[in-house]
């Protein structure tokens, strides 16, 4: 159904009109009880709007809001009763919002998220036993550069230092080459994340992590320089330093818990002693 009626001057009519007279003036559609208003309308049109756009989105809405009441109407004289029954649903579905809007600003409020590296040495030590590796983890160093640069001896001098300011020399180095290079020596890479870096072809994980430490090789036109400072194979005990942050979020996500857990139980307590709960059976 489309609204020919609401021609772009009528609608200019509409809006701008201050003399309405009865609130029935107000109504723009009126199907069986539902009613559209001026003011709905006059809502979703942007005030900077031309006149000839505001008269085309007033024309959509009013066409949306017009079909949507009719496909109500229909489907409640259509369907079955038990299929149209959906008070309780929504009644439910508002509930659980109000509570999960409730209990979230609660714990955005309330909820600590400052935790200590004795905290989480502490959780660690207590459930040492949950944390196995699943994957191949190490702590590498590389370069990649052009395979054909005259400075691939100076760069391999200094990956191939242990002195700490050629480390940073060797970083400023790949720099100015414009050599991709990746070294943190604090953090841990799953085996997949390191394959993914560099085009290594490897059938034998733990066969290859034991017996290398340095990789020296070229592919597509560049050198790669690798330099493995340790690993852990699958199925051995994880270390605290690639679990630090999984703990950190245990550790607030069982503070969360307990949170909400105190704070229904106060709510609780306090209705009970203010005599809020009427309760017309015997606890067991």
């Amino acid at each position: 159904m489309h609204l020919k009626a609401f021609s772009f001057l009528a609608f200019c009519s509409l809006l701008v009109s201050c003399n309405w007279g009865d609130d029935r003036a107000e109504l723009i559609v009126e199907i069986g009880d539902q009613q559209l208003t001026r003011k709905e309308v006059s809502d979703v049109v942007p005030d900077n709007s031309t006149a000839e756009d505001s008269a085309s989105l007033a024309d959509h809405y009013i066409n949306d809001w017009i079909t949507k009441q009719l496909i109500i109407a229909k489907a409640e004289s259509s369907l079955p009763d038990d299929l149209k029954s959906f008070e309780e649903m929504i009644e439910n579905y508002r509930s659980s919002l109000l509570i999960y809007a409730f209990e979230q600003e609660w714990v955005r409020q309330k909820l600590d998220t400052l935790v200590n590296d004795q905290e989480i040495e502490q959780y660690y030590s207590d459930n040492e036993k949950n944390f196995q590796l699943k994957d191949y983890i190490l702590k590498v160093k590389f370069s990649a550069i052009a395979a054909d640069s005259k400075q691939i001896p100076a760069l391999k001098k200094l990956f191939n230092s242990a002195k700490p300011e050629d480390l940073v020399k060797w970083q400023q180095f790949c720099v100015d080459l414009g050599a991709s290079y990746y070294f943190n020596e604090e953090e841990w890479l799953k085996w997949d994340e390191f394959m993914r870096q560099v085009p290594l072809e490897v059938y034998d994980i733990e066969g290859f992590l034991k017996k290398k430490n340095t990789i020296e090789f070229e592919k597509d036109n560049n050198l790669y320089l690798i330099s493995i400072t340790d690993y852990q194979l699958a199925g051995s005990k994880s270390p605290i330093s690639f679990e630090r942050e999984k703990i950190r979020a245990m550790i607030i996500n069982k503070r969360k818990l307990t949170l909400l857990e105190t704070m229904r139980r106060d709510i609780y307590n306090k209705a009970e002693q203010d005599g809020d709960i009427k309760l017309y059976y015997s606890k067991q």
